[in-house]
């Protein structure tokens, strides 16, 4: 019986492991994707302002996902056919990272 749980939870062990692994290469995937001339640069804003968690949100509920988008950006995200409850997917936070990059180049991130 205990070596049946071990197997188990080492088994989820290498599962949550490959979903996590799986989960890091859609963050860069979308990064890659919207940033394909800035990809490094991107990749580097991305991991200082997120740690690459597409779930991240600040303490204060100001910023969320990938790039940390601001709550002033709600109308760029509905106008770009998201709507705000989509940020914490990477490919969304990554093409409106993108929006506000062609507008304003990185000046938007403290990390950049």
């Amino acid at each position: 019986m205990k070596r049946t749980l071990m197997i188990a939870i080492a088994a989820l062990g290498l599962l949550l492991g490959a979903t996590a692994c799986d989960d890091g290469d859609a963050v860069r995937t979308a990064i890659r994707q919207s940033f394909p001339d800035q990809y490094e640069k991107a990749l580097a804003v991305a991991k200082c302002e997120s740690g690459l968690n597409p779930e991240a949100v600040s303490p204060g509920g100001g910023n969320w996902g990938l790039f940390q988008i601001n709550t002033i950006h709600t109308s760029r995200v509905q106008s770009m056919g998201y709507s705000w409850d989509q940020i914490t997917d990477p490919y969304v936070n990554s093409k409106v990272a993108r929006s506000i990059y062609n507008e304003v180049g990185w000046s938007a991130w403290a990390c950049a």
